[in-house]
């Protein structure tokens, strides 16, 4: 891993937001997409009944490309033009890159591409043990992006 910047400069000049505060964050996020995938289902999808009486919704063709670009547009997108997602708004939070300088759509983008990476497999675990054992507290997607997360207000 490269050492973008001295952990004294880094302390000093960009305060790095709380594990706990990054999240709630990101649980924030997803619950809020979780709740546009869950109506988009209900009222796009077609229901259908497992052999041991389950049932589920399956979604195609426009709602599902549609329930794909909501996500760009609450992570990356959203996060590219203003810095924050929803949760991050709501727990002052911000992506910058790691010389302070606004996170551009490119660094988000490739951020949020790595998401499978740091949750998917043992949910969540797998971000939290690398954002917890480097200097900066960065999970895979922002190694690769070369962000960092920074406390906007005290």
């Amino acid at each position: 891993m490269t050492d973008y910047l001295s952990d004294d400069l880094l302390k000093e000049s960009l305060p790095l937001a709380r594990k706990t505060k990054r999240w709630l964050a990101t649980l924030t996020d997803y619950i809020f997409y979780l709740a546009i995938f869950m109506a988009v289902n209900i009222f796009f999808g077609e229901k259908y009944t497992t052999p041991d009486g389950a049932t589920g919704y399956r979604t195609t063709g426009w709602p599902a490309f549609g329930l794909f670009a909501v996500w760009w547009l609450l992570l990356p997108i959203l996060e590219g033009l203003t810095g924050q997602t929803v949760g991050k708004a709501i727990f002052k939070i911000k992506t910058v890159k790691v010389n302070g300088d606004d996170a551009s759509m490119g660094n988000c983008i490739v951020r949020h591409l790595f998401d499978f990476a740091d949750f998917a497999p043992f949910f969540g675990i797998v971000g939290l043990l690398v954002a917890g054992n480097n200097p900066h507290q960065q999970r895979v997607g922002d190694l690769v992006a070369q962000t960092i997360v920074i406390q906007v207000e005290k």
